[in-house]
C-alpha cells in the first residue's frame, strides 16, 4: 500500500512461483529478451539481496532457450546470467540532455566488469532531429556500444524525418559493427563536445564528417546613450569549404526573454527572426530552410521558414547581432557558428 507504484509484493515462495510462470510464458511464446526492471521489489520478500538474486535465477533456470536480459540494479550473483546493463532513461530531455553524463560514466564500469558497452534507452519523438540522433550514434560508435530506442508509431508517423533517422541508425550501426572507425576517430567520437555526420558512399563504405563549432560569441544587454547602436559585432573564420550558414543562439542566463533576433552577415545578408527566446531556449539553423527553437530540455517548440540561407565561403566573415531586451533580468546570449569539416573516408573490415 505504501509503494510508489501501488504494486503487490509476494513472499519468497510466491516470488519463485511468479518467476517460474514468467519463464513458462517465455518458453511458450519464444520471447527472447527481458529486463529485470524493478527487480529491487524482491527485497520486500524479507530475504535481502538473496531475494533479488533468486528471482532472476529461478526464471533463468526454467528457460528452454537463450533469453537476453539486463537489470535496473546489478547484484553480484546476477553477473552469471546477465547479458548487458543498459542504464539511462530517455524521459527527461533530448538525446544529449537526458542522463547523458551518467550514460558515459557507465562505460568505465562496463570495461572493469567485462560487460558489453551499452548507452541506455533513447526516445524517438515527433520532433527528433538528425543532429541529435547522430550525436548519440557518434557516442555509440566511439564506445562500440549498443543502445535501445523507444519508437511509438504515432510519433514516427508525425516526424517528417523518420526515414532519414532510421537510415542514419542503419548507416552508423553498419559502420560500427564492421569496425570501420580507426582508433583516432573512436576517441573523437567519444567526446560529447564533438558532433559528426556519416554518409553512405557504397556498400561497406562511408564518409565521416566532423563539425567544427566556434567559441561562443556573447551578446548581452548594455546601456548606451540614446541613438548609439547596441548590436554586437564580431569576425568568424570559416576554415572549411564553402557551405550553407549554420548557427545556434543559446539563451543561457537570466529569467526573462529576448525577441526579434537580427543577424547580418558580411554587411549584405540580413536574417530577421520574429521569435521569442526564453532563458534556457535555443535557436538553431542547421543548414536547412528552417530555423528551429528548442526548449531547455531539447524539445522542439517552434519553427520558422527561411527563404534562403547564404553560402559561407572559406575565410573570414563579419557578423552583426542584435535583439530586443525588454526586461531587467534578461538572458545572456551565446552564439555558435557551425561548419562541416572535410570528408574522412572509412571502410568496413
Amino acid at each position: 500500500m505504501d509503494h510508489g507504484y501501488k504494486v503487490f509484493f509476494p513472499n519468497i515462495d510466491l516470488d519463485k512461483e511468479i518467476a517460474r510462470n514468467l519463464a513458462k510464458i517465455f518458453n511458450e511464446t519464444g520471447l527472447s529478451q527481458m529486463d529485470f526492471d524493478g527487480c529491487e521489489g524482491s527485497l520486500s520478500c524479507g530475504q535481502g539481496d538473496y531475494g533479488v538474486e533468486v528471482f532472476a535465477k529461478e526464471f533463468y533456470d526454467h528457460l528452454d532457450h537463450t533469453v537476453l536480459n539486463g537489470p535496473s540494479n546489478s547484484e553480484p550473483f546476477y553477473w552469471h546470467m546477465n547479458t548487458y546493463c543498459n542504464w539511462g532513461e530517455p524521459w527527461y530531455g533530448g538525446f544529449n540532455e537526458s542522463m547523458q553524463q551518467y550514460r558515459i560514466d557507465n562505460q568505465g564500469l562496463f570495461d572493469r566488469n567485462y560487460l558489453p558497452h551499452m548507452l541506455g534507452w533513447y526516445l524517438l519523438t515527433a520532433n527528433t532531429t538528425l543532429t541529435e540522433m547522430e550525436w548519440m550514434l557518434a557516442r555509440a560508435a566511439g564506445y562500440d556500444a549498443g543502445f535501445a530506442m523507444v519508437v511509438r508509431y504515432n510519433d514516427a508517423k508525425k516526424n517528417p524525418n523518420t526515414d532519414i533517422l532510421l537510415d542514419a541508425i542503419n548507416n552508423w550501426e553498419s559502420a560500427r559493427r564492421s569496425h570501420a572507425f580507426n582508433d583516432d576517430q573512436k576517441e573523437r567520437l567519444k567526446n560529447p563536445k564533438y558532433e559528426f555526420h556519416l554518409e553512405k558512399i557504397a556498400d561497406n563504405s562511408w564518409n565521416l564528417y566532423q563539425y567544427h563549432i566556434s567559441a561562443p560569441l556573447v551578446h548581452e544587454k548594455v546601456i548606451k546613450q540614446p541613438g548609439e547602436p547596441v548590436n554586437s559585432s564580431w569576425y568568424f573564420n570559416n576554415e572549411d569549404l564553402e557551405q550553407t550558414l549554420s548557427f545556434r543562439v543559446v539563451a543561457e542566463k537570466g529569467k526573462g526573454a529576448v525577441k526579434d533576433v537580427v543577424i547580418v552577415i558580411d554587411n549584405y545578408y540580413e536574417l530577421k527572426v520574429p521569435c521569442v527566446l526564453n532563458a534556457g531556449e535555443k535557436l538553431v539553423a542547421a543548414g536547412t530552410d528552417q530555423l528551429q527553437v528548442f526548449d531547455a530540455k531539447g524539445k522542439l517548440i517552434n519553427t520558422y521558414a527561411v527563404a534562403k540561407f547564404p553560402l559561407l565561403s572559406k575565410g573570414q566573415h563579419s557578423i552583426s547581432f542584435d535583439c530586443k531586451f525588454e526586461e531587467e533580468d534578461v538572458p545572456k546570449l551565446s552564439i555558435y557558428f557551425v561548419t562541416k569539416g572535410k570528408a574522412e573516408a572509412i571502410k568496413g573490415k
